[in-house]
């Protein structure tokens, strides 16, 4: 008997053995199946939410950024173009402007023997509101009073650029400079 009782206390010490080890192991296993594994995966999605939110306010601050950025060059565009047009007669005021060079290089001292007018080929492909008409010029005068002229003409409205230019003069005619001038200018075509 002795024997009989000996072997169950040893089947009784491995039952609270396998009892002690056991009972921890599913304890753990429990917790993960129940807590951590839901609460992980609720985290995983909460954690995907918040990285797909911040892309988008990225997104969102991006397209932001590029909308003032194009509000600030339309805002620039249009200062330019409203100094472009108040420095840019329309057409029909080209004779006007015509007289006003005239009166400042007779003011000057400058005799005029040729003004032609005639409108230049614009470059660009497309239709243009502007058209460039130019100017000939044939002019006697002082070296200093045609220096003079063209400044004067260079502050009128619509002036875009001197597109030939050429002086002479004759020994025998020596202060006296003869000049010949193409004088480009922008304008509107219509009023």
């Amino acid at each position: 008997m002795s024997s009989l009782l000996r072997v169950n206390v040893y089947v009784m010490r491995f039952k609270i053995i396998y009892l002690w080890f056991s009972l921890p192991v599913l304890l753990a296993a429990t917790w993960f199946f129940a807590f951590y594994s839901p609460v992980s995966s609720f985290i995983e999605k909460q954690r995907a939410e918040l990285s797909a939110a911040k892309r988008t306010g990225e997104m969102m601050g991006k397209a932001l950024r590029d909308v003032l950025e194009t509000r600030k060059k339309d805002a620039t565009a249009r200062l330019s173009l409203d100094g472009i047009s108040k420095n840019v007669p329309a057409y029909q005021q080209f004779p006007t402007l015509i007289r006003a060079i005239t009166e400042s290089g007779k003011k000057e001292g400058i005799v005029f023997d040729l003004l032609n007018s005639n409108a230049l080929p614009y470059d660009s492909g497309q239709a243009s509101p502007l058209m460039k008409p130019a100017l000939g010029v044939g002019f006697k005068g002082k070296f200093l009073d045609i220096g003079k002229f063209l400044e004067a003409v260079e502050k009128q409205k619509g002036f875009k650029r001197i597109v030939e230019g050429r002086l002479s003069y004759a020994d025998k005619d020596y202060p006296i400079l003869t000049g010949n001038f193409l004088i480009e200018f922008v304008v509107w075509k219509g009023d």
